[in-house]
């Protein structure tokens, strides 16, 4: 059971550095995903999956026919990267810089007969970054409470919707639901991460494309609010969330009660 306790404390101040590297590390990542494995509809060959202990990009396709999979993992605070050929290896995180990074995971996946032709000006950064082991766990711990939830809230729903996944170019563990062009509505998203320039601290949000004129006929369910600077969007925010009895439950509420009053 989801109780009060199981969600992580995250303090915005806290958590960023450490976010920050994550966010670093995932993008290299999803870079090489995006660039080697088939294209997708709305993106979802550039995303990641949320695994048992970080994140990872599933199977990605080799020109020599065989697979290899990369991952982030937080609890062990290594790049594991495996191939279909029985190679294994293990890169440690231990706050390297974007650009040190790069070259490690390149020069590893180069002796497997993998060659990822990605954009290395992206990933040039030679700022050392700051990861705390500890704080990266709780970090990961957040992500995949919220994944199991997403994904068991998806469950309820008749419409289609996408897969749960890692956006590594904002740290987003999102998925979409198409109402059919309901009232005009393509898509509503509903999303999670550890905050940004615009919301400093965690917080979770659904949105609606396009965005509506008129939010006057949503009943939101406190402590949600609706957020106009610069997007739209109804927000939770994650510290609200974990200072109540049960969290899991009103997460599974917001989702409801959100995505019900957009449906009506």
């Amino acid at each position: 059971m989801i109780t009060k306790n199981t969600f992580p404390i995250l303090q915005y101040e806290q958590i960023l550095k450490t976010s920050d590297a994550i966010h670093s590390y995932a993008r290299l990542l999803g870079a090489i995903r995006a660039k080697m494995t088939p294209e997708q509809k709305e993106y979802w060959h550039i995303s990641l999956r949320t695994g048992t202990q970080g994140f990872r990009t599933t199977p990605i396709p080799n020109e020599d026919g065989s697979t290899f999979e990369l991952s982030i993992n937080l609890l062990s605070h290594r790049v594991e990267i495996s191939s279909s050929l029985g190679h294994n290896r293990n890169i440690p995180i231990k706050g390297q810089s974007a650009s040190h990074f790069t070259s490690e995971v390149l020069s590893v996946l180069e002796t497997m007969g993998i060659k990822p032709d990605i954009d290395l000006e992206k990933f040039s950064d030679n700022s050392d970054l700051e990861y705390d082991p500890a704080t990266a766990s709780k970090i990961f711990k957040s992500y995949s409470l919220v994944d199991i939830i997403f994904k068991t809230f998806k469950g309820s729903i008749t419409l289609e919707t996408s897969p749960v996944q890692l956006w590594s170019h904002h740290m987003d563990v999102a998925f979409t639901c198409y109402p059919a062009s309901k009232d005009n509505m393509d898509q509503i998203a509903f999303g999670y991460l550890t905050g940004d320039s615009g919301i400093e601290e965690p917080y979770f949000y659904i949105t609606v494309y396009p965005e509506l004129e008129d939010y006057s006929h949503i009943n939101l369910l406190e402590p949600a609010y609706l957020h106009t600077e610069g997007w739209q969007g109804v927000i939770l925010k994650y510290n609200d969330l974990i200072k109540t009895d049960n969290p899991g439950g009103l997460l599974m509420d917001y989702l409801d009660n959100t995505f019900s009053q957009f449906m009506k």
